[in-house]
């Protein structure tokens, strides 16, 4: 499944948070009122990419519906790895300074990963 979400592109991400939102598969038809604004022959063809690429499967009954096989947490941690490796060397700190530096994270946002990371270490121990 890496070279499926390795291959998954924005455009294809759209629908695949369609399918993660929903609570059971879902048809064509669902899909494009979730999207509302994408061209329903873009939606098939994106869905038919997603099938090719096992990260959607379909099953047919009196109409084609459409599940996720990737996770949306197994495909974010597999991007964010990505971005880290791409863009900081493999590093996570050297992110994280950036977001603080660019003021993406404000003082609130680093007392609560503070709070998560006391609460990580606590559990360990």
């Amino acid at each position: 499944m890496s070279d499926a979400k390795e291959k998954i592109t924005d455009a294809e991400l759209e629908i695949m948070q369609v399918l993660w939102k929903a609570e059971g598969p879902v048809t064509l038809t669902q899909i494009k009122a979730a999207l509302s604004g994408r061209n329903g022959d873009t939606t098939k063809t994106l869905l038919r990419r997603l099938c090719q690429k096992e990260a959607v499967a379909q099953e047919k009954r009196e109409v084609y519906y459409y599940r996720p096989l990737v996770g949306q947490e197994e495909l974010s941690r597999y991007r964010i790895d990505k971005l880290i490796d791409r863009l900081y060397a493999g590093s996570a700190k050297a992110l994280t300074a950036a977001l603080v530096k660019n003021e993406q994270l404000q003082w609130q946002d680093l007392e609560e990963l503070r709070e998560m990371f006391d609460n990580m270490w606590k559990e360990e121990k």
